[in-house]
C-alpha cells in the first residue's frame, strides 16, 4: 500500500468529534461516498472512496484511556488531496464496505491543552516529511509514499445531539 498527495487549495467543512460515551471519533458531517476503511491503530480508520482512492474521512473506535500524553502541537501543513493505492500503478480497487489493515500497532497520543491527537508509531516529524491536511483539521504525515501518522484536531462531546 502506498500513499500520494496533490497540493490543492481546498475548501473544507466539518469537524472531528470525539464521543466520550462511545469512545469513538466521528467526522461530521458523514460523507456517504466512503467505501473502504484503512485501519490505523485500534479501530480508527481513514475512509476512502473506492473508485478513486481519495481519502476523505477519519473515524472509529479509540478509547481515551489508552491515549498517551504528549506536548507536541499540530504540525504545519498544506491542503491537498490524499490518495491511497494498493500497488504502484493502479488506483484503489477494493469493494465498498471493506476494511484493510494498515498498521494496528499505532498508538494514540494526546495534547489535551491543544485538543489534538496523533495516531502513529510516534509523532516525530522530520524535515523531509510531507504534512497534508486532507479534511478539516486532519493531517496525514507522509514519509516518502508511506503514511507515518495522522494528526487531528478534536472536539470532545459526551454524545451526538439528536
Amino acid at each position: 500500500m502506498r500513499f500520494e498527495f496533490h497540493l490543492k487549495d481546498m475548501n473544507f467543512y466539518g469537524e472531528l468529534l470525539y464521543l466520550r460515551n462511545e469512545h469513538s471519533m466521528l467526522y461530521k458531517p458523514h460523507n456517504p461516498n466512503i467505501g473502504v476503511g484503512i485501519l490505523c491503530g485500534y479501530y480508527t480508520e481513514l475512509g476512502a472512496i473506492c473508485e478513486t482512492g481519495e481519502v476523505i474521512d477519519f473515524s472509529g473506535f479509540n478509547p481515551q484511556l489508552t491515549w498517551i500524553p504528549m506536548a507536541q502541537k499540530m504540525p504545519k501543513s498544506q491542503r491537498g488531496l490524499l490518495l491511497v493505492h494498493i500497488d504502484t500503478d493502479k488506483p484503489l480497487t477494493w469493494f465498498k464496505g471493506e476494511c484493510i489493515e494498515y498498521d494496528r500497532s499505532w498508538e494514540t497520543y494526546y495534547n489535551k491543552k491543544e485538543s489534538c491527537v496523533c495516531i502513529g508509531k510516534d509523532c516525530h516529524i522530520l524535515d523531509t516529511d510531507n504534512c497534508i491536511e486532507f479534511a478539516n483539521g486532519i493531517i496525514a504525515v507522509l514519509r516518502g509514499n508511506q503514511l507515518v501518522s495522522v494528526w487531528a484536531k478534536i472536539k470532545e462531546v459526551e454524545s451526538l445531539s439528536r
